[in-house]
């Protein structure tokens, strides 16, 4: 092919449209080049190259790391307090106990009724740890008719709550109690 050919085979002509051959400015292929490279750094970047610690699973352990921090900070602030003897928050346990409605279940001596479950004998449904007390206070058991009180009370209210039923009522023995459920706790 003689190179009048190879002109021809690219000139076109349309409608008095004619189309050029030229080539692109400098200027653009720079721009398009550092695109492309800023482009790759942005995703290697911030879209996790591997073990750069910028990826999904990294971020979120750096952010449970950082929660566990702040939980042991505030925890050590509240352990400096002034600590409450048993006695003293079985005593206050006591009365938010009848002033918050356990009774109504629990009966006014944790001896359970056709709600809920004796509290005095030393077989529990949901753990026998003063933790576990607590969690069932807080949390709550809708299946078996048992609310959730941590709207409703501070979380150490519900530590004086658990403490008065540890304390005070296991072992206690009342008349007409209601027949042991759950696993006995030694």
């Amino acid at each position: 092919m003689s190179e009048e050919q190879l002109n021809n085979e690219h000139d076109h002509e349309y409608d008095g449209i004619k189309e050029l051959n030229n080539k692109a400015p400098m200027w653009i292929i720079l721009l398009f080049i550092a695109t492309i490279g800023f482009s790759l750094f942005y995703v290697i970047q911030y879209f996790g190259y591997p073990k750069n610690g910028k990826d999904q699973a990294s971020e979120y352990d750096s952010s449970v790391v950082q929660a566990n921090r702040e939980l042991a900070v505030l925890q050590n602030k509240s352990n400096k307090g002034a600590k409450m003897s048993d006695d003293k928050m079985a005593e206050k346990g006591s009365l938010i106990f009848s002033q918050k409605g356990c009774i109504a279940c629990h009966g006014a001596k944790g001896e359970g009724n056709n709600i809920g479950p004796n509290l005095t004998d030393n077989s529990w449904i949901n753990g026998c740890k003063q933790t576990d007390i607590e969690k069932i206070i807080t949390e709550g058991n809708p299946a078996k008719g048992m609310l959730s009180f941590k709207s409703t009370l501070s979380n150490e209210e519900i530590a004086m709550v658990a403490t008065y039923i540890r304390t005070k009522l296991v072992g206690s023995n009342p008349a007409n109690a209601k027949a042991a459920q759950g696993v006995e706790c030694k």
